[in-house]
């Protein structure tokens, strides 16, 4: 869910006076603040606290907005959210989604009922993050109010979720929902549902490890079907901790910190059914020589389903800051990501379904976000098959980053959409298949990636390293299947695009379709193709006899 940013400490005045930037309502009383969907609704995501979008499995994705009907959706068709209703689609969910803008409580109020009585009916949700508050089935044209849904603990940047989905058919479903929430802001206090690490022997800033406590912590957790909760505090970790199968969260990033100070031995680790780590801060006291070690990570995500990393700061790594191998099914949203020796955000080991979501990655060692799939070298088996359904949106990364923007590096069905990319001293998207010089590593192929309305600007910024800011490489084993649609070359430090690679390797059918140029180093020479079969905006450029040319 997309974060609100700009805000680590709050006051009740900000929150009444402040408007412009998400945090405006109608205020309810001397201490609370009304935020109904119809009068907050907008044209832009985020306006008011609100989002449209769609839910696919446990992934959402904004929609599009459609100035003609006035409302949201899939690109013209279902599921859409308008201001008082919503319909979903065959794929799809239609969700309204509200984001708390500090720590308080929220109350919601307002019925929901069909607006036809023919169809099969519909399941209403609404959700707290992945929580459940409240779901059922309505068949009817009569009103029904949610229950259950008063004084819910809310943090900074929680989402609260309204969930229209089909029963069967989708026809007659639109559902009339004009859902209000009451927000009261104050300090976190953690509900029934957590279990608080003070409560285990945690100390904040005693310079003690604080292990022992945080993984009793977890453990207890796991027992009762809980949350492990994190107040406000520096509390230390002397080395590896695992979360497995429970939510770790703080009362916030600014507020809750996590410092490890033991660079070798240093990563948080999800494993097991639906880990999740919300609102906190990891950092390194210090950093050793980057290895490649996944001790060193910030974040390891390792053999886990349905997992989590929502709204954390990593501050320094050794090696990466969030790391996933070998995990199927998850989100990695609203993040934070700096000063690492290695990737920003890496994803390997075969893992799949993954959205990576809102994040912000600066100053990294390498690449910002990677997918990457490993094939069998000298020194490895290889990942047991390729990293795949990846989507990769509305991030904002690069910021002197030492390597390549976002890269695709063996892997299948990939989508990047809707990202900024500036300042790499690589190639701001990259997407290839490469060998290490003496055998160390090779990648697998790359197939069905799809890259689409991204910016990227000022990037491959060390020209010597010979990278366009857009470029399909073929290292190693083969390409096929790459679509740029929409994409925005600004700045260039030498070529907006390029298609090329080894003699031997196979490129397929790469496309690039209405790409803007801005600012071009050389307006008689924006592209580069010495290798597959590249069409510019329809029309196929190579193989020809001018495959440098506008």
């Amino acid at each position: 869910m997309k974060k609100i940013t700009g805000w680590t400490t709050w006051s009740l005045a900000a929150v009444l006076t402040v408007s412009g930037i998400g945090i405006t309502g109608e205020v309810q009383a001397a201490n609370s603040v009304s935020y109904t969907a119809s009068t907050g609704y907008s044209s832009t995501q985020g306006s008011n606290n609100w989002h449209y979008q769609q839910k696919s499995g446990t992934t959402y994705t904004d929609l599009t907005y459609q100035s003609a009907a006035s409302r949201w959706d899939a690109n013209g068709t279902y599921p859409w959210v308008s201001s008082n209703a919503q319909h979903p689609g065959n794929q799809a969910d239609a969700v309204r989604t509200w984001v708390a803008p500090a720590s308080g409580k929220v109350t919601i109020t307002g019925t929901l009922q069909k607006g036809s009585a023919e169809g099969d009916g519909i399941t209403a949700t609404i959700t707290k993050d992945t929580t459940s508050l409240w779901t059922q089935t309505i068949q009817t044209t009569t009103a029904v109010q949610p229950t259950g849904v008063t004084n819910i603990p809310v943090q900074q940047g929680t989402a609260i979720h309204f969930i229209v989905n089909r029963v069967g058919s989708i026809s007659f479903d639109h559902t009339l929902w004009n859902p209000t929430i009451v927000f009261t802001p104050g300090a976190y206090v953690p509900d029934d549902h957590s279990l608080s690490i003070l409560d285990f022997g945690a100390v904040a800033g005693d310079s003690q490890p604080d292990d022992a406590a945080i993984k009793a912590a977890i453990q207890q957790a796991k027992v009762e079907g809980k949350d492990v909760y994190v107040p406000a505090g520096n509390f230390e970790l002397s080395d590896i901790l695992t979360i497995d199968g429970v939510t770790l969260k703080g009362e916030n990033k600014a507020q809750s910190i996590l410092t490890s100070t033991n660079p070798d031995r240093g990563s948080i680790d999800l494993i097991g059914s639906s880990p999740a780590i919300r609102n906190l801060t990891h950092v390194y006291s210090s950093v050793s020589e980057r290895d490649g070690t996944n001790a060193k990570n910030s974040i390891s995500v390792k053999n886990a389903t349905d997992f989590v990393v929502d709204n954390i700061n990593v501050q320094k790594a050794s090696t990466a800051g969030i790391y996933v191998t070998d995990s199927v099914g998850g989100t990695i949203t609203n993040n934070s990501v700096q000063n690492t020796q290695a990737d920003g955000i890496h994803m390997t080991g075969d893992s799949s379904d993954i959205t990576v979501q809102y994040n912000t990655v600066k100053q990294v060692g390498d690449d910002t976000i990677a997918v990457v799939s490993y094939g069998k070298s000298d020194k490895s088996d290889g990942d047991k098959g390729q990293t795949n359904n990846i989507r990769i949106l509305n991030n904002d990364v690069g910021y002197d980053s030492n390597a390549r923007g976002i890269s695709v590096v063996g892997g299948r069905d990939v989508r990047i959409e809707g990202n900024h990319i500036e300042r790499t001293k690589m190639a701001g998207i990259y997407i290839a298949t490469e060998t290490g010089d003496k055998n160390e590593y090779n990648t697998q192929p790359v197939d069905s990636v799809t890259i689409n309305n991204n910016v990227v600007d000022r990037t491959a910024l060390e020209v010597s390293g010979g990278h366009a800011d857009m470029l399909v490489y073929a290292g190693y084993t083969a390409i096929n299947n790459v679509t740029f649609n929409d994409n925005t070359s600004s700045n260039a430090a030498k070529y907006s695009a390029g298609v090329w690679g080894r003699s031997t390797p196979q490129i397929g059918t790469v496309r690039f379709n209405n790409t803007t140029i801005i600012n071009p180093k050389d307006p008689n020479q924006v592209y580069n193709f010495t290798k597959g079969t590249v069409y510019w905006n329809g029309v196929q450029v190579y193989p020809t006899n001018a495959a440098t040319q506008q």
